[in-house]
């Protein structure tokens, strides 16, 4: 019954890496949007990084997964995912209304929705292995 949990635990440490590499790669990219390549690089590498924990977590929820009896186990994991999920766009999004100047809007806004689709997929891939279980 541990596998629920390892999906809640993987989507908060992936979220939560996210979130502090977005911001420091983007505080970056605010100062300097000349290079915004390399930026954009070293965000990769670190999101590369941030998520080895949270993929060995949902591999291990994936091998340790077996069929709950009762719906109430999945209630409290549910509910860290879904914060998950919340959280990680909430804070992107408004980080991208912050010192942008009106020339820099469309650079720091694509940049925020590459930040976006990476901070989603492991609470997504949570979300499904928790419905996986379900009876």
């Amino acid at each position: 019954m541990l596998s629920p949990y390892l999906f809640a635990i993987a989507s908060i440490i992936a979220v939560l890496s996210m979130v502090i590499t977005f911001k420091i790669h983007l505080d970056k990219l605010k100062v300097n949007p000349e290079k915004r390549a390399e930026i954009q690089t070293k965000f990769f590498i670190g999101v590369a990084i941030s998520e080895v924990i949270p993929l060995i977590l949902v591999v291990s929820g994936f091998a340790t997964m077996q069929p709950i009896q009762d719906m109430s186990v999945l209630f409290v994991p549910f509910l860290f995912i879904l914060f998950s999920i919340l959280i990680g766009p909430s804070f992107i999004f408004l980080q991208t209304k912050v010192d942008v100047t009106e020339d820099m809007k469309s650079i720091v806004m694509s940049f925020a929705m590459i930040a976006l689709s990476l901070t989603m997929s492991i609470p997504i891939v949570s979300l499904v292995g928790l419905f996986i279980q379900m009876p």
